[in-house]
């Protein structure tokens, strides 16, 4: 006699627990290393494309070779509103968290400018 699986869950907290449970495995997916590397490298490419043909070199973005979430960024002034554009311009591809990753970005982006008009 043939075994049928029940696409359903068994009960309301097998149901719960799977969410629970891919809810936090798609939140650590989009911190990964890998993750955060492809998204920094479609943001510098994309920046080089949009900004002004004189500030293309301006752009470089580092992954560290022992803490592999830290990324050094090296932007020309001039060049940080091309690169906030679009980080923002990727942000609704990206992952959840990933996009939450790329906000402190362009938090920390912001408040270096400050300090330099301060």
């Amino acid at each position: 006699m043939p075994v049928y699986h029940c696409v359903y869950p068994e009960t309301p907290i097998d149901y719960a627990s799977s969410k629970i449970i891919s809810g936090v495995k798609n939140l650590r997916e989009g911190l990964d290393p890998d993750v955060l590397a492809y998204w920094y490298k479609r943001v510098e490419d994309r920046s080089k494309e949009v900004v002004p043909r004189h500030l293309k070199h301006k752009i470089h973005f580092e992954q560290d070779r022992v803490l592999w979430m830290k990324f050094k960024l090296d932007v020309s002034k001039r060049a940080v509103p091309y690169v906030m554009q679009v980080i923002q311009e990727y942000m609704p591809m990206m992952p959840y968290s990933t996009a939450l990753y790329f906000t402190k970005v362009q938090e920390i982006l912001t408040d270096e400018m400050n300090k330099e008009l301060r």
